[in-house]
This record gives structure tokens, C-alpha cells and sequence, in this order.
């Protein structure tokens, strides 16, 4: 089993540097508390994602709005700047005025990012175990 210290180097390697300081800031270094919030993350920004896509085909601002705000919300709180300007692209777009099949090319372009980035993410954070967690990423 690695140390804690050890164990920290190596996650923070892993992560956005603005992530490791929100993180950091919050929990000192609480590596259970860090797991914790990324996975509430990951988790969330998932089915904010599938909820996103869902509304982007559907045709429905109100609710790519909601879901890309959700997104935005969640990525600053954290400390991800690229997911949450990734769905601030989204949001924009469902905000702006014209006709919606003009609009969507563009959103599902930022869509295709924020899954990517949503992806790289959760990629990354379980490159490496966990101190306390029964198995490696």
C-alpha cells in the first residue's frame, strides 16, 4: 500500500491543476473526500449528459438550457474550467435566437466535446487506486 503522500502526488498528476486546488482548498488532503466529490462528478455530469443529448434531439431550449447549466454549475464548483465552458457553449447556443436546426449543429459540436472532456476526466481519475479503495482504476 503507498502512502498517503505518495498516493497524492500521483492523483494530483492525474488531474487539472485548477481541480487538485478547488479539491485541495476544500478537504486539505482528504483523499477519501477527494474520491468522493470526483465521483459525485463524474456520476452527475453523466446523467446531466444523457439528459442534455436527450433535450438537444428532442428540440427543447428550456431543457438543454437546465441540463447545460446543470453541467456549468457543477464543472466550476470543481474547478474544471473546459467542461464548464464546453456546456457554457451549449447553453448559449439554446439561449440564442433563430431557428433551432441552425442552433443544433453547433450544440451537438459542443456536445461532442463535453462528452470527451467528461470522459477524459473520469479516465484520469481512475488511472491510479485510491488509498483505501479494493481496486486500481
Amino acid at each position: 500500500m503507498q502512502t498517503t503522500q505518495t498516493a497524492l502526488a500521483d492523483i494530483a498528476a492525474q488531474l487539472p491543476e485548477q481541480v487538485i486546488g478547488t479539491l485541495t482548498e476544500l478537504f486539505g488532503n482528504d483523499l477519501q473526500q477527494w474520491r468522493f466529490i470526483v465521483d459525485l462528478f463524474s456520476d452527475t455530469v453523466a446523467q446531466d449528459l444523457a439528459n442534455l443529448e436527450k433535450a438537444i434531439r428532442s428540440g427543447e431550449d428550456a431543457q438543454i438550457i437546465e441540463a447545460a447549466h446543470r453541467i456549468v454549475g457543477s464543472a466550476r464548483m470543481l474547478g474544471h474550467q473546459p467542461i464548464g465552458d464546453a456546456a457554457r457553449i451549449i447553453e448559449r447556443t439554446a439561449q440564442s435566437i433563430g431557428p433551432f436546426h441552425e442552433r443544433k449543429t453547433e450544440m451537438e459540436s459542443a456536445l461532442a466535446q463535453l462528452h470527451m472532456l467528461a470522459s477524459e476526466f473520469r479516465q484520469l481519475a481512475n488511472t491510479r487506486a485510491w488509498p483505501d479503495s479494493a481496486v486500481a482504476g
